[in-house]
């Protein structure tokens, strides 16, 4: 005679069948699937975070970006400068980064010097008396030139901020910047050339170095740069 007990098996506190292996196998499988679900969750998660850009590295711009980018350069107009204006050369100087000795010696060069013209005396008239010519041109009086002027430039890293790095090469002057997002702006003096010069240091976490170059209202975006090449932009100042 077979008891009650026999027929209905008891259960554990887990809900397995005492006796019964079975309940336990599907168990450990799914934790097992479970463990595999989380880990695949948070691969795809992490993907999404690199592409994303929250912890992504490297720049990628595509090979047609990248081309357009150059052609774009090719064809810009001379860059329009801001030029610091007098009351700011101060904060303009400090902006340099100079030593002391150097921030002097440029500010002696930002001096005003000025010439009066002589005056041209006339023949002697019958009286015996020189006159002087008169002043034809009374506003210019006093020429004044000015042998160094400053100018206003902002360089940004123009796409991941991976740890670009570029030099900067303006009329003798000569920085090293590390590219960020929101921009380093600081003073360079005008090159008599023309042109400044942009050197590429290090290409950050890989897919070039990307670097733009603003001054006022004014900016240009440079071609994909390796290390080692040096570009040139032109500019001009009203």
């Amino acid at each position: 005679m077979v008891s009650e007990d026999t027929k209905t098996p008891r259960l554990t506190a887990a809900g397995a069948q005492i006796g019964d292996k079975r309940p336990q196998t599907v168990s450990v499988i799914a934790k097992s699937v479970f463990a595999t679900l989380l880990l695949a969750g948070a691969i795809a998660a992490a993907t999404y975070t690199l592409h994303n850009g929250i912890v992504q590295q490297g720049d990628e711009v595509s090979a047609s970006d990248a081309q357009a980018r150059l052609e774009a350069f090719r064809e810009l107009a001379p860059l329009n400068l801001s030029v610091v204006a007098d009351g700011d050369v101060d904060r303009a100087l400090q902006s340099m980064n100079l030593s002391p000795d150097a921030a002097k010696a440029l500010r002696d060069d930002l001096v005003d010097t000025a010439s009066s013209p002589q005056a041209t005396p006339s023949p002697q008239g019958a009286s015996g008396s020189t006159q002087e010519a008169p002043q034809v041109k009374t506003a210019q009086a006093q020429l004044r030139t000015r042998r160094v002027r400053l100018v206003w430039i902002t360089l940004w890293d123009t796409d991941v901020e991976d740890g670009d790095v570029v030099r900067i090469d303006s009329q003798g002057y000569s920085r090293t910047v590390r590219l960020t997002k929101k921009g380093d702006t600081f003073a360079v003096p005008i090159p008599a050339d023309g042109v400044i010069k942009v050197t590429g240091v290090k290409d950050g976490d890989g897919g070039g170095i990307t670097v733009g170059l603003a001054s006022g209202n004014a900016r240009a975006i440079f071609p994909i740069m390796s290390e080692g090449q040096q570009l040139g932009l032109r500019v001009r100042v009203n």
